[in-house]
């Protein structure tokens, strides 16, 4: 509710600085499409604005009022009348290339905005993903940059305009008569505060009303990503409704919005009618006997003309206002995206290596960020020597996966450090470690794309051959061929066509082609059932041979085999035995009661 209560506010000080950021930054990512702009902006409005004094000047020589010269010269009325229309020429060619440059300028910004926010949530550690619900961030991303790149445009551009246009406006009107001139000005602020009533109630009921559709946006994402559990509960009708219920309370705020953008509409419609009738009524009011019908007609008529003009103004002032409102809450929205800090820290000067000889953890403690209070492992040390096998096992919970998240560097250590051919690994660089090590996890990530681009997201410049060697190895060529476009074959959303045991194999797949020195099995078969688990572990034996593995598994067949098996006990106990599977099997301990518990498959 706060923070709803925050964007709702207008004039806030943070608010005010942080859409200061987006304007610094979106000038200082294109200097010379801004600058341009602006000229444009500034030239276009100026011509628009001294129309009405050609059409004043025009009006006296028609009328016989007295002509005006125009750098000494005298002017007539075919003089003023060729000015005019060379005036609206060059004002069209204006208009045309500013908002052709304005267009450019604010898709730019939309994407720098989108950039920006992407590389926020690639670079922030997962801390950030396990309390935030992606699918409402995207929708953010989405609409926030559009909507804050062409707000900033829209009142850039309108206030640019206003501004010129009253100044101009105002010495002309008080070069025509200053006392006719002043009543112009006064009904015109009188109105225009009128009016900031009106909009502010309208601004409020337009961000509550985005603030519920982008929630609602996120939570019907949610639910289209989680189809199998809708269709599989037989719950498609109560689904609908809830559907229906949430769109008619969404019905009622949009309509609330409507209702006061109408009657600003309607407001502002009423001011450009009664401001030049009001100065009509006021120049006959106050010369009726004093000027000759003539001079009043030519008093009314330019006058009518440049208060028409600031009339103009009007109509714009709530664009502003309300552009300038879209834009700074779709940049506050999407400013807590992209001011997001990871929790881990890079190197400056990271070191890249060339091979992974050794990795050592050196008195490592572990607690989760999101769960400060609870210790995962306590001081732990181990050596992993380059090329044997090493299996973690243990209870939920015991800090078997940690290890994983550790070496992925998805986690720094709460204490202690991880050496890599003793360098610390938070000195490494990530891309040239993370190049040579192979990771399969309990649920494989599959891309959006096809079969093949999948298989070479480990390798992107590896050709076709090989990524047909890899599915080869991997005992899933023969399945891709029985697709309908089979290695060019889209997968779904998450790999939506392919079972749990083909989603395994085709990460497996790519771990073949990458051929990684350092391996993480992180539960790889732990969802699968025990026929597709045999076959899948048969592909993974095959991928072990030769590579430093490390193992992380609750099945005996995945980890009969390893060199070593580090046993983790429950409630943060950290390691509390160490030894081959046959050492074990003749111990008294917590390997040897998981495995009489039938907890070992």
């Amino acid at each position: 509710m706060q923070k709803v209560k925050e964007r709702v506010k207008f004039f806030s000080k943070d608010k005010f600085k942080k859409y200061g950021a987006l304007l610094k930054g979106s000038i200082k990512a294109y200097p010379f499409l801004f600058s341009t702009y602006i000229f444009l902006a500034i030239f276009d409005t100026t011509l628009f604005s001294c129309m009405s004094l050609v059409i004043a000047n025009l009006i006296k020589n028609i009328t016989g009022e007295g002509g005006a010269t125009l750098f000494g010269l005298q002017m007539h009325w075919y003089s003023w009348t060729a000015i005019g229309i060379s005036m609206v020429v060059t004002y069209a060619i204006v208009e045309y290339f500013f908002n052709y440059v304005g267009g450019v300028w604010t898709r730019k910004i939309e994407i720098w905005l989108r950039v920006k926010c992407l590389k926020a949530l690639v670079d922030v550690d997962l801390t950030f993903y396990s309390k935030n619900q992606i699918g409402n961030y995207m929708t953010k991303i989405i609409g926030d940059s559009q909507g804050a790149a062409d707000g900033l445009n829209e009142w850039t551009n309108n206030f640019i305009y206003i501004i010129i246009m009253l100044i101009l406006i105002n010495i002309i009107m008080f070069a025509l008569d200053p006392l006719i001139a002043a009543i112009a000005l006064s009904v015109f602020v009188v109105l225009l505060i009128l009016s900031l009533f009106v909009f502010f109630a309208y601004r409020k009921s337009t961000i509550e009303s985005i603030d519920y559709k982008q929630n609602l946006d996120a939570d019907n994402t949610d639910r289209l990503m989680n189809i199998r559990l809708i269709k599989s509960s037989g719950t498609e009708l109560s689904e609908l409704e809830r559907i229906k219920v949430n769109n008619k309370l969404y019905a009622k705020k949009v309509n609330k919005t409507v209702w006061w953008g109408t009657f600003l509409i309607i407001f502002a419609n009423f001011f450009g009618w009664i401001l030049p009738g009001l100065i009509t009524i006021s120049i006959i009011l106050i010369y009726n006997g004093t000027y000759s019908i003539s001079q009043i007609s030519a008093l009314i008529i330019p006058f009518v003309s440049t208060v028409t003009i600031l009339t103009g103004a009007m109509f714009l002032l709530p664009m502003v206002l309300r552009a300038l409102s879209i834009s700074m809450n779709c940049n506050w929205r999407l400013n807590y995206i992209y001011s997001q800090e990871s929790l881990i820290k890079y190197s400056l000067e990271p070191v890249k290596i060339d091979s992974i000889d050794k990795i050592e953890i050196k008195d490592m403690e572990f607690i989760y960020p999101e769960s400060p209070n609870k210790v995962i492992l306590p001081k732990t040390s181990l050596t992993f020597e380059k090329g044997k096998s090493y299996a973690f096992v243990g209870e939920t919970g015991s800090g078997k996966s940690t290890i994983a998240k550790v070496l992925l560097r998805f986690y720094d250590p709460s204490q202690g450090k991880v050496l890599i051919n003793g360098i610390n690994l938070k000195n490494i660089d990530m891309p040239s470690y993370l190049d040579k090590l192979g990771y399969v996890e309990q649920e494989p990530q599959i891309l959006y794309g096809t079969v093949m681009d999948n298989i070479r997201y480990a390798k992107f410049d590896a050709t076709d051959e090989e990524v047909i060697a890899a599915a080869k190895k991997a005992s899933l060529h023969n399945f891709i061929l029985t697709l309908s476009d089979k290695y060019d074959t889209i997968l779904g959303e998450r790999g939506f066509i392919f079972s749990g045991g083909q989603k395994q194999r085709l990460v497996i797949a790519r771990m073949f082609l990458k051929n990684p020195e350092l391996l993480i099995l992180d539960e790889a078969t732990s969802a699968l059932d025990n026929i597709v688990e045999k076959e899948v572990q048969a592909q993974l034996d095959k991928l072990i041979v030769g590579r430093t593995t490390i193992v992380i598994a609750h099945r005996l067949s995945t980890i009969r085999d390893c060199d070593q098996i580090i046993v983790l006990g429950g409630n943060a106990g950290g390691i509390v035995q160490m030894g081959t599977f046959d050492e074990l099997k003749e111990q008294e301990g917590h390997f040897i009661n998981l495995y009489k518990a039938g907890l070992m498959g």
